[in-house]
């Protein structure tokens, strides 16, 4: 590229979404700090970078729920979602985000995820059993999103089995809003399921009113009702936040992470033989699909970064995914290594933000792996076809069709 070349990478386009590492790889060397014009955000792509945004509460404000509406004439039509999302914990600056992050982390309190591993295990071998004389199944539906949905949406959190497909497909749609956001009709699409989730858990609420149980939902309306900690809607907000994100990461790097063993057949026959490396090869699927790609921030002052001056009020996403290819962090940064020793990989952020269900996904994905080998040897993709989401935020397989002998 000459001088006189500007730079321009879409992140909005479909060659992006099914591949955009080289995209990456040439933003981190070109231009670091880099002006989308589709998305009206900075596009952070070194690892230090993107660790710094992540850390720094100062400069990077993560009250952004409306910084992910690129198009003005959207605005009047999105009212809705912007006031959700601006309530969920992950949109909160402190104190907010202390308040509401405290209340939360009680979904992982020790006695809801004892016996985590067994319990993955059981829900694992159900999930196989549920198909095994089939010959076949969608890895997607059948066992990445179920195997998490399971454990933490029904078991935890409390939400009805039975519901599971139907709040799956309406969380499918809102994550595609935050993740097609040049799309109106996308973007309507998953404001309207996520009216349909705040009615469900709403519904859910005012049952637990009259027969409380023993789940998170319940310990969320004692909060509102007797400690006054919340409000009604923060309640519904944190649900909708917990029900709707708390699987979707785990999900895709099930999922792209068995298409990356399945390109990878020395890694995977090593993951066959040896089961004792399942939790850091768990670590390096995080660090090599990065299902979560790009958080959102929102400049809170004027400042310089990699040379560019960054305006308070401008969008601000530090790329994890490119942050998690960095060769200077990572040694052979493109390469799958099951046993890598340094790797300290931003997959479930860092900071404030930090995932507060790592350790629930790090229980499920070698489960998911271990069991899955075991119980289905010869597993193996339908066809060679990828059917990659079209999504900025969550990177994942929409289908991934498998057979087995």
């Amino acid at each position: 590229m000459s001088q006189d070349t500007k730079l321009h990478v879409n992140v909005l386009s479909p060659e992006f979404n099914i591949n955009p590492y080289p995209f990456y790889r040439q933003l981190r060397e070109q231009e670091p700090v880099y002006w989308s014009e589709e998305t009206r955000h900075w596009l952070l792509t070194r690892y230090e970078d993107v660790q710094v945004a992540l850390k720094d509460t100062t400069r990077f404000s993560s009250q952004s729920s409306e910084t992910f509406v690129v198009n003005d004439e959207f605005m009047k039509h999105l009212g809705p979602i912007i006031t959700h999302f601006s309530m969920w914990a992950v949109m909160k600056d402190n104190p907010e985000h202390k308040r509401l992050r405290g209340l939360i982390n009680q979904a992982f309190r020790p006695d809801n995820v004892k016996d985590i591993h067994q319990r993955a295990q059981q829900t694992a071998n159900w999930l196989i059993d549920q198909v095994y004389d089939q010959g076949e199944m969608d890895f997607v539906n059948d066992y990445a999103y179920a195997l998490p949905a399971m454990l933490f949406s029904v078991e935890i959190l409390g939400m009805n089995r039975e519901d599971l497909p139907t709040f799956k497909a309406w969380s499918v749609d809102l994550a595609r809003a935050t993740g097609r956001i040049d799309s109106l009709e996308v973007m309507l699409k998953g404001q309207e399921a996520l009216l349909k989730m705040t009615d469900y858990i709403t519904r859910a609420i005012n049952d637990r009113l009259e027969r409380p149980r023993e789940d998170f939902i319940s310990y969320l309306v004692k909060a509102w009702r007797d400690d006054n900690k919340l409000t009604l809607e923060e309640v519904v907000a944190q649900m909708v936040l917990l029900l709707a994100g708390g699987h979707t990461t785990t999900q895709n790097v099930i999922t792209t992470g068995l298409l990356a063993l399945f390109k990878h057949p020395e890694q995977l026959e090593r993951l066959k033989k040896d089961p004792r490396i399942n939790r850091a090869a768990g670590e390096e699927l995080y660090r090599f699909t990065s299902p979560a790609q790009a958080p959102t921030r929102i400049a809170a002052c004027d400042f310089e970064l990699g040379g560019k001056q960054i305006k308070k009020g401008q969008g601000i996403m530090p790329m994890v995914a490119a942050a998690n290819r960095d060769p200077a962090f990572f040694d052979r940064p493109d390469e799958l290594d099951l046993t890598r020793e340094k790797n300290p990989h931003l997959g479930f952020g860092t900071g404030i933000h930090v995932c507060p269900g790592a350790f629930l996904a790090r229980a499920e994905v070698p489960v998911a792996f271990e069991t899955l080998f075991k119980r289905l040897p010869e597993v193996r993709p339908k066809s060679d076809h990828e059917d990659w989401n079209m999504n900025l935020s969550f990177r994942g397989l929409s289908t991934f069709p498998l057979v087995w002998s």
